[in-house]
């Protein structure tokens, strides 16, 4: 009478081998999809705020003859901090967290104290955000008005995309974006032209013209506090 040859019990060391293997991918896609899911809502989060930072020198323009804070002449500017404390001033804006971005050094504290100066409304290291100068109600809606902090003051801005996912200064997003909102009220991740660099700008068209260089060649900006 013939037998048949029963299997041992459990697995053999490659089956093992294949299962760690597979659980091993299986984890590093999983990991990498939550990775780029927070990536996208801090990038929201972002977004939003700028848009209404926007909205809220709309709404100062509305009592200045359509001018942005930057030209103010009674207390001009000489930051980006300055310039959205009047926005405090003028009863457009009642907190700062709008000033603030994830993954970024620059938090406010909450606390931008009373009226009528509201002195303590982003002090240095509290605002997350440049604005461009010599903007105004009236200006095309597709300029540049509100981008996160770069590098350095010089036109046209530049960012650290070797820095994306790190709270340091002038840092970029993960695949060399940077958030710009526009005069417009608009908001959104804007390519680099690079994702790799400690000095990139944003990425030109076939004319050799970036999103800032389009509006002008030689622009200027109000940088952040730090």
């Amino acid at each position: 009478m013939k037998t048949t040859r029963q299997r041992p019990g459990g697995f053999s060391l490659l089956e093992l081998l294949v299962v760690i293997t597979i659980i091993g991918l299986l984890s590093s896609m999983a990991m990498s999809a939550i990775h780029s899911a927070q990536v996208a809502a801090h990038m929201a989060v972002a977004t939003n705020n700028s848009k209404q930072i926007v909205l809220a020198l709309k709404s100062y323009a509305a009592d200045h003859h359509g001018l942005y804070p930057d030209a103010n002449r009674k207390n001009p500017p000489s930051t980006a901090n300055d310039a959205f404390r009047l926005l405090f001033q003028n009863g457009s804006l009642k907190d700062e967290r709008i000033f603030s971005s994830p993954v970024s050094p620059y938090q406010p504290d909450g606390d931008f104290g009373g009226a009528p100066e509201f002195e303590k409304a982003l002090e240095a290291g509290e605002n997350h955000w440049c604005l461009v100068k010599g903007i105004s109600d009236a200006t095309d809606g597709t300029a540049p008005v509100v981008f996160e902090n770069a590098m350095s003051t010089s036109w046209p801005p530049a960012w650290n995309a070797t820095a994306s996912g790190r709270p340091v200064e002038g840092r970029a997003w993960s695949g060399g974006r940077i958030i710009v909102a526009r005069n417009d009220g608009s908001s959104g991740p804007e390519r680099l032209e690079s994702s790799d660099g400690n000095n990139v700008g944003l990425k030109s068209n076939d004319s050799g013209k970036n999103l800032f260089t389009l509006m002008s060649e030689e622009g200027s900006f109000l940088d952040i506090q730090r």
